[in-house]
């Protein structure tokens, strides 16, 4: 096998997504807010709060194209950016009021000697707005960087600014509980409402510079961009992500319809619809994506247009099974509604992304034929690329792999989303292993870095982290609060840096002190007002996501998860020569495991318990028993292989299923690897291209399709069966240690900090064949069977016995 550079991929992959626009404030600040001169402002009929579109215009006459032409762009909810009538990017990124962030952008592409129009949209989408939307009021922030994008500036004090309300435009609220028919199928639906459009009621062409303005407002001033020390209004913060991708990909074949249809649509050609007709017809992507999805029309006065969007299709009592199977089965959830204006080249666009599999429109025309011209999809993605590649040769692994990768590719937005379709919210314990897996992905850590500052930002003064964030509403699990320090742990240990420990520390001490305040005189946790969720448990005594029905009192795996974060944090802790810090960290962990196993270990099953009354058994708290060793570590592989063998134990899910990997990882077990990872062979087998949030029951039905969490195994492939570990230094040195478990063959890229890592290794009886490419930047060494032999940079071939 050939090994290409995957640095060189990584290079120009970067520069294919940079060169249309980029974030000039991505990866060094060079725009601080200091020089932010600019006011928020509005349309003077704006009340806040309620679903509304603002549309912004200012038109100005440029000579000198010659010339960079910088701004600061930022609003509240969400904005669309446009100059020319062609799209530059929307955000601002996910933040919350007092770390408001703002895009900085050069237009200068865009510009054209003469007359110019840079247009935006601004958002609120009301009342049931996305989770993760703080929001303060409906506004609109400019400010001219470079003197020539000074006419630019929003003042709401005479700027050359007009605006308009687009009166087309109402939010759908996807409707999920409060009674009457549902939009969706299980339950919990944080993300943002969906769009009815009018395009009677559209100002046609706003974005273009010869559209006529003249009965548009003057902008109205909100807040000044920073007073005091401070802000009346948004703290505002330069964005540190890149900006996302908007690239166009096609969409899938019409598969179903109800009325005869001549046409490729939306493949190739149009698809003209008669007069007075009714029709509905179902499109299949094949694979689960997500993005805007843009449907350009012409005609069709007073035509009625649903476009409904879904993971999956469902059967007539919900069930989902094989994905590729239509017949007989229904396409239940959220939807746009459009009325047409009866124009040539009429446009669509949700004003949030959209993810789906399938896409079923209804359609209503009136007294004039509509013809559907186009209708493609315009991917939302990090500009980060994803470039790593595993491949076996066993095809589940394979297939298993693809749909992990396609699910953390689809969740990396500008923040790690928990799903792609119902709730979008970065939660901590989903983004523990969904950062793993994006660093393996991408080798970058930025996102990472990104999520553990939101999440210390979100401490409240008891020192919960909040379960996620941002967020506008409170969620708080102390289990994810004690996740976070571990996600510190985590960062440190790839990368070494005390720096980051030291930016920290206080945070650290201040969650762990405040879980403190949860243990009780057995050293165990105790009930409180918030829910320690560990897993969605199926099985008797599912406690809805919290170890077991009791709210948690006395909950062996709840205090050995306490256990894992205190040792990590006397590690840490330790790294900065703070060990009488460390030192009390250590000591509090080892009275806990102690009275963890005096008082839950069944000395006649040889299990632990979940709790002391042994009436409860869970594979977790064996889980986390053998990851803070509150078992003797000669015991520990022994208890691996039993738990798995036992399924009368309430079950760790797809999410728990890391810190199974993570146990079996730590003892050396390859042979258990295939047996932890037999839940995905079901998802493979129904031939999905994302994997689930939970396993399948009666009491809790699968509901997400594309949910990070449950994409540990590929994460692993590398770390595990590879072997392929970071030693120092963020992979300045490395080990490589396969493991293989029922595996022979294992090939791939792996990006990381230093340069891409291409292997090739083969397992034949006990000898080993290593055809490794290690990047000049790296030294370390490979392990076989107790022999050590050190890596050569670049391409070489090594034999072991």
């Amino acid at each position: 096998m050939k090994l290409q550079s995957a640095l060189s991929l990584f290079l120009f992959l970067l520069c294919q997504n940079l060169c249309a626009q980029k974030e000039l404030n991505f990866p060094e600040i060079q725009y601080p807010p200091d020089d932010i001169k600019a006011n928020w402002v509005s349309h003077p009929e704006v009340k806040g709060g309620e679903d509304v579109t603002i549309l912004f215009r200012n038109e100005f006459t440029l000579e000198n194209t010659e010339n960079d032409f910088i701004i600061n762009i930022s609003a509240d909810n969400h904005y669309f950016l446009y100059v020319n009538d062609k799209i530059v990017t929307h955000g601002p990124q996910l933040s919350d009021i007092k770390h408001w962030k703002y895009e900085t952008l050069n237009l200068k592409p865009y510009l054209k000697k003469g007359e110019n129009v840079v247009a935006v949209k601004v958002l609120n989408y009301g009342k049931r707005r996305f989770y993760g939307l703080q929001s303060i009021f409906t506004s609109l922030m400019v400010n001219g960087v470079t003197e020539n994008a000074r006419i630019l500036t929003t003042t709401g004090k005479g700027d050359s600014w007009k605006c308009t309300i687009d009166q087309s435009y109402e939010a759908i609220e996807v409707n999920w509980r409060g009674g009457g028919p549902t939009s969706i199928v299980g339950g919990f639906y944080a993300n943002n409402p969906t769009d009815y459009v009018n395009m009677n009621l559209h100002p046609t062409n706003w974005k273009k510079p010869d559209f006529d303005a003249a009965d548009w407002s003057a902008t109205s001033f909100f807040e000044g961009a920073s007073s005091m020390g401070g802000s009346m209004a948004y703290l505002l913060e330069p964005r540190n992500l890149p900006l996302l991708t908007w690239e166009e990909e096609p969409i899938g074949k019409i598969v179903r319809h109800t009325e005869n249809i001549n046409s490729m649509f939306p493949e190739k050609g149009a698809l003209n619809i008669p007069v007075n007709t009714k029709m509905t017809f179902l499109i299949d992507q094949k694979y689960v994506t997500s993005g805007f999805p843009q449907l350009v029309w012409n005609d069709g006065k007073n035509a009625s247009i649903k476009i409904k969007y879904a993971e999956n299709l469902f059967g007539k009592n919900n069930e989902k099974g094989d994905r590729n199977e239509i017949k007989g089965k229904t396409l239940l959830g959220y939807y746009d509604s459009i009325v047409s204006n009866g124009s040539k080249h009429q446009k669509f666009t949700p004003n949030w992304m959209r993810t789906f599999r399938f896409i079923e429109f209804e359609i209503e025309t009136k007294d004039q034929e509509l013809n559907l011209e186009s209708f493609v999809n315009y991917r939302s993605r990090t500009q980060i690329p994803s470039i790593a590649r595993f491949e076996t040769d066993n095809e589940l692994y394979n297939k298993i792999f693809d749909i992990c990768k396609r699910t953390i590719d689809i969740c990396t937005q500008d923040y790690f989303l928990s799903d792609a379709y119902y709730e979008t919210m970065q939660y901590v314990g989903d983004t523990k292993v969904h950062a793993l897996l994006w660093q393996a992905m991408s080798g970058n850590l930025e996102h990472t870095k990104n999520a553990i500052e939101q999440f210390h930002q979100s401490r409240d003064s008891e020192g919960n982290i909040l379960g996620a964030y941002p967020l506008r509403s409170t969620f708080i699990y102390p289990t994810y609060s004690l996740i976070w320090v571990d996600m510190v742990y985590d960062y440190f240990e790839l990368t070494g840096e005390i720096e980051f420990i030291e930016k920290y520390k206080n945070g650290i001490i201040h969650t762990l002190g405040g879980f403190e305040k949860n243990m009780n005189d057995l050293n165990l946790v105790k009930k409180t007002k918030y829910r320690y969720f560990v897993d969605w448990y199926t099985g008797p005594n599912n406690g809805g996501g919290t170890a077991t029905k009791n709210d948690g009192e006395n909950s062996a795996v709840v205090s050995l998860h306490y256990v894992h974060a205190l040792e990590n944090a006397a590690k840490m802790f330790a790294a900065i020569d703070d060990n009488h810090q460390a030192g009390l960290f250590q000591t509090r962990a080892n009275e806990i495991k102690s009275s963890v196993y005096q008082l839950c270990y069944d000395q006649t099953r040889q299990i632990f318990a979940e709790r002391p009354d042994k009436t409860v058994f869970d594979q977790h708290t064996n889980i986390m028993a053998v990851l803070t060793n509150a078992l003797p570590k000669e015991q520990q592989k022994e208890l691996l292989s039993k738990i798995l063998e036992e399924n009368a134990l309430l079950q760790a899910t797809y999410y728990y299923r890391y810190y199974l990997f993570k146990a079996i990882q730590k003892v050396r077990a390859p042979e258990l690897f295939a047996i932890a990872q037999e839940p995905w062979s079901n998802m493979v087998k129904d031939h999905m291209t994302t994997v689930l949030e939970r396993f399948e029951s009666q009491e809790k039905p699968t509901r997400s399709e594309v949910h990070p969490w449950s994409a540990s195994p590929a994460y692993f492939y590398f770390d595990f069966l590879a072997g392929i570990q970071s030693v120092k230094n963020n992979f300045e040195e490395i080990i490589i240690k396969p493991a293989f478990g029922e595996l022979k063959i294992m090939e791939g890229e792996l990006p990381t900090a230093k340069g891409s890592i291409g292997f090739r290794l083969k397992k034949s009886k006990n000898n080993l064949q290593a055809e490794l490419n290690i990047p000049k930047e790296m030294k370390g060494n490979l392990v076989w069977n107790g022999t050590t032999v050190p890596l050569k940079p670049g391409l070489h071939i090594y034999k072991m016995d």
